[in-house]
């Protein structure tokens, strides 16, 4: 084999093992601590975001809520993160931050002004559980944030 069809081969290769990668679902962990909700990209994730942590005080949080693509905020015009349209959205995005591939059901967090984000528009493989579970845990946290 000659080394110019070695060469030639080369980035079709790279495209197809780059495209299959994107396909492989999102890859997150959220947990609430004490004073903040936690999003720490896995994997891959940590490449195409370029984060490896991202921490949301409890008080910036305005609403959380799943929500079609559709009713997700509008990406930038001039974008330096990574985007291949309907295939992966990843990274800072203007004021908000996304990590979502294919998925139509995100997981929409919406933040105060002031915040580092606007929005963080995240795609789980269930959203509705990692809502639920997530707004069991915030909710006796607002009460109390509220009697007190």
């Amino acid at each position: 084999m000659s080394p110019a069809l070695v060469l030639a081969a080369v980035p079709p290769l790279l495209a197809v093992v780059l495209l299959a990668l994107m396909n492989v679902p999102t890859h997150l962990q959220l947990t609430v601590t004490g004073s903040a909700l936690v999003i720490e990209p896995q994997g891959l994730d940590r490449w195409w975001t370029r984060r490896e942590r991202i921490a949301v005080p409890l008080s910036a949080i305005a609403s959380i809520r799943i929500a079609p693509r559709s009713e997700a905020p509008p990406l930038p015009r001039h974008r330096n993160a990574l985007h291949l349209r309907g295939i992966i959205t990843a990274g800072r995005h203007g004021t908000a931050f996304w990590d979502v591939r294919r998925g139509d059901q995100l997981l929409i967090i919406t933040c105060h002004p002031g915040s580092e984000f606007a929005n963080l528009v995240l795609q789980f493989a269930n959203p509705f559980a990692t809502l639920t579970r997530t707004r069991t845990v915030l909710a006796p946290r607002a009460h109390r944030a509220a009697s007190a």
